[in-house]
């Protein structure tokens, strides 16, 4: 079974690393996996989070700040050194069936994707935080970005797509879990109680 799953997972990831491929696509991926490319996007994310709730504003960067750094510390300090599964770019076994881009690979190990789980995490905290309940496109828009930077791991051959799948859910449950350990603090130390 697992011999199958990881098959699948080989197959998938060179279908992507090849239907895809062009010198134009290489520019754009690469474009899409640099952290330091959406500073202005994390910028105009940051004014709809203030105007969602000007009021709460630090406490939710702070929980923000939380939901990214669960779903990264979970991601590389725990799961990969855990599992030691090596990125696709690293494993000669595959690396010779995919069509990568020099000096761009990573760490050694991939499973699950840092970049899917912060990435996810982000998008989860907007989802549950409801900031763009009055502008419901830019929580798709928010979707399409995190499954975009997610794709351009697997595209560069860095990661399978079961470690940004897996990474997604990484990134979706820390942020549920932060979310949740909020509300349990609030309720518990800062609401009034109603007798």
């Amino acid at each position: 079974m697992l011999e199958t799953l990881q098959q699948i997972d080989l197959d998938v990831l060179v279908w992507i690393n090849h239907t895809l491929k062009s010198d134009w696509m290489d520019s754009v991926m690469l474009f899409c996996t640099s952290k330091f490319t959406w500073i202005p996007w994390y910028a105009v994310l940051l004014y709809f989070l203030y105007k969602s709730n000007p009021k709460r504003i630090w406490i939710n960067l702070i929980v923000l700040t939380c939901c990214i750094a669960a779903a990264d510390q979970l991601a590389s300090g725990l799961i990969k050194p855990l599992v030691e599964r090596l990125r696709p770019c690293h494993n000669d076994a595959v690396n010779f069936k995919l069509l990568l881009i020099d000096g761009v690979c990573g760490g050694q190990y991939g499973f699950v994707s840092s970049h899917s789980a912060n990435v996810f995490a982000l998008f989860t905290f907007f989802y549950l935080k409801a900031v763009f309940k009055h502008i419901k496109v830019m929580l798709y828009i928010l979707f399409v970005w995190a499954f975009i930077v997610s794709l351009s791991r697997a595209y560069l051959g860095v990661h399978y797509p079961g470690d940004l799948l897996c990474g997604a859910l990484v990134g979706t449950i820390g942020a549920y879990v932060v979310i949740w350990l909020e509300g349990l603090i609030e309720r518990r130390y800062f609401t009034k109680n109603n007798e």
